[in-house]
């Protein structure tokens, strides 16, 4: 018997994908798996040496953090940050434009795979990946967790982790696209902006079946850093590689 094939989809800045890979394997042991990965073109050498340490890897890119040809998104963020000086997700716009640039280029390719997966760089996942896939069984079902995310509302879609035929995973990856657009819609309007809310209205407003396979991720931080660090420095950091 043949096995499934996979297509996983990692981005952003592979701090801590050396400290993971060992449990990624296990995560994703009897499957067929290519992996694609796009990160910032400032990425440094050691962080493209750390993407190239995956053993699945078929396909790299790389998005220019300003994101010049998307004058939506920058007017997206200026939105947010008029009301709030340093919004906390005020990139959540360009970082899901980046998660999506494989997955766009590749589309046809993608839609030869059994499943496409979404996975960070810096979590583990518990179990295994093989015994979840059957959940996610027609086309337009999509597999997420609610271990992550916030319990604030029901709506609520972590973006570390999702799976489902190509079809939900295409939908999944252009959510970029509705961002600049989200700030009108009546829910999220009156609703703290909240990234997690933002996602789960976007998928349910695409019409996919959200199914909350209940898999557990641990972060995983690089060496010397812990949570406080996420969140004040990395923020921080995010608005100053802006050419405002």
């Amino acid at each position: 018997m043949s096995r499934l094939k996979v297509a996983v989809v990692y981005s952003g800045q592979p701090r801590s994908f050396e400290h993971v890979i060992p449990s990624h394997k296990k995560f994703l042991d009897g499957l067929d798996v290519d992996s694609f990965h796009s990160t910032w073109n400032h990425a440094s050498d050691k962080e493209w040496s750390l993407i190239h340490k995956c053993p699945y890897i078929k396909d790299t890119d790389s998005v220019d953090y300003n994101i010049p040809e998307r004058g939506d998104l920058y007017r997206f963020e200026q939105l947010l940050l008029g009301n709030k000086p340093n919004h906390p997700i005020f990139m959540l716009g360009r970082i899901q434009y980046m998660t999506s640039v494989l997955a766009n280029k590749r589309s046809k390719e993608f839609r030869s795979y059994d499943y496409v997966v979404r996975l960070r760089y810096d979590f583990t996942y518990e179990g295994k990946l093989i015994d979840m896939l059957p959940k996610a069984n027609k086309v337009n079902d999509i597999c997420i967790t609610r271990k992550m995310g916030g319990k604030s509302s029901d709506i609520n879609i972590w973006d570390g982790f999702a799976f489902g035929k190509p079809y939900a995973m295409s939908l999944y990856f252009d959510f970029h696209r509705w961002i600049p657009f989200s700030l009108f819609n009546e829910n999220i309007l009156n609703w703290k902006f909240q990234p997690e809310f933002v996602y789960g209205t976007y998928l349910r407003h695409v019409r996919l079946n959200v199914i909350d396979c209940g898999v557990q991720p641990h972060h995983v931080y690089p060496d010397g850093k812990n949570i406080d660090w996420h969140r004040t420095e990395r923020t921080v950091q995010y608005l100053s590689l802006i050419h405002i």
